[in-house]
């Protein structure tokens, strides 16, 4: 059963482009150099990698956490030489946080946040997603694109954060194909959507949901 309208389905790049919005600026600080901060609002989350991009990094990102972790409740700060930076944060296992991007000046970047819970999406298959949408169950429309410039590759997990309630949830590759659609997911903890191949024509849910606890 398809219930929503105003889906808008456009092609974009098949690049992985893993930035996203930033959260707080900081006070100024020395204008030679700028400060970032990677707050970990989660309850259970330990952000292991702080991906750089930006003067004088590798160009494929630069882990600037070392051997050092953000357990829930921590910030870490980041005194960089002036210039303009984006940055993505990843578990251990090597699964995408809510990114930043062209970042000039002292700026927290916050993931998670109070009351927030993670909803967690794998994609498995051989295409490029596109387009999640994540939108109330007593909603009439979709909503916005929790993607906004990014893809979620082949191979890739990404992590969004909800406020407890029961959602519908659509994922849409880069043809304009529905590859997951699901509706009434009660989300009162961590969720896990795996999504391994694109619907059929006659099916209206596809791929695993699992709800990962320990």
């Amino acid at each position: 059963m398809v219930k929503k309208i105003g889906l808008a389905v456009i092609l974009i790049s098949s690049l992985l482009v893993l930035f996203g919005c930033g959260n707080n600026d900081l006070d100024p600080g020395n204008e030679n150099e700028i400060t970032i901060e990677i707050a970990n609002k989660t309850e259970g989350i330990i952000i292991s990698f702080a991906l750089f991009y930006g003067p004088d990094l590798d160009e494929w990102g630069e882990d600037l956490l070392g051997e050092e972790v953000i357990e829930p409740g921590e910030v870490f700060s980041f005194v960089l030489p002036a210039g303009e930076y984006s940055v993505i944060p990843m578990t251990y296992e090597y699964y995408v946080l809510p990114p930043a991007r062209n970042i000039s000046s002292d700026f927290r970047v916050e993931v998670g946040g109070e009351d927030k819970v993670p909803i967690l999406v794998t994609n498995y298959t051989d295409v490029d997603i596109a387009f999640i949408y994540i939108s109330p169950s007593d909603s009439e429309d979709w909503g916005e694109d929790w993607l906004g410039d990014e893809v979620i590759s082949s191979g890739i997990s990404k992590f969004f954060f909800a406020e407890p309630n029961t959602y519908d949830l659509l994922a849409v590759d880069l043809e304009g194909e529905r590859v997951l659609e699901r509706y009434e997911i009660e989300v009162d903890g961590e969720r896990h959507f795996i999504i391994e191949e694109r619907l059929e024509e006659d099916e209206t849910e596809n791929g695993e949901a699992e709800n990962d606890e320990e």
